[in-house]
Parts: structure tokens; sequence; C-alpha cells
């Protein structure tokens, strides 16, 4: 799996997960920043997070704990997430 259909999949979350409007996802680029509160972000709050990290793991079969390992800047934008997963899952 390459990173361009990491990112596809991430966008693809976003629509069907997070109810995204897909014409507006269709604009969010790897650099995106995802947490609330950050100018040009997609506003992200912590129950986004969750159903975000839930459907991930779901999807590309990974672990994500949030509970020992601090995920701030994974989470940070697409980039860094989408990174992540491929490292999860041996690719990167």
């Amino acid at each position: 799996m390459t990173q361009k259909e990491v990112l596809d999949d991430l966008k693809a979350i976003l629509v069907e997960r997070l109810m995204f409007d897909p014409s507006r996802v269709a604009e969010v680029t790897s650099e995106t920043r995802l947490p609330a509160g950050v100018e040009g972000s997609l506003g992200l709050d912590s129950l986004d997070f969750l159903e975000l990290s839930i459907t991930i793991e779901h999807r590309f079969g990974i672990v994500i704990d949030g509970e020992t390992q601090d995920l701030t800047e994974t989470f940070l934008s697409l980039d860094s997430l989408s990174r992540f997963v491929l490292a999860r899952m041996g690719v990167a």
C-alpha cells in the first residue's frame, strides 16, 4: 500500500464516518492540519479523533494505543497520520 492510497482511504473515512462534505474533503491535502483550534485545520475534536482512531484500526488492521503513547504529533496532519499508518502496517 502506498502513502497516496492511505491518504485516499483517510479522506474516505472523513466522509463516511465523520460526515464531512465530499467537496470539502476534495480540497484537503496531506499537509492539512486536523485538530480544532489550528488555523486552516479540519477542526477535529476529541470525539472525532476517537472515531477516526477506531475506524483506522478496523480499516488498516493496526492498533493505535492512545493510552501509553502521546499521539499529538501523529494526528497533527493527514501526512503524519498516513506515515504512522504505513509504519504500523510495516510498509514504511
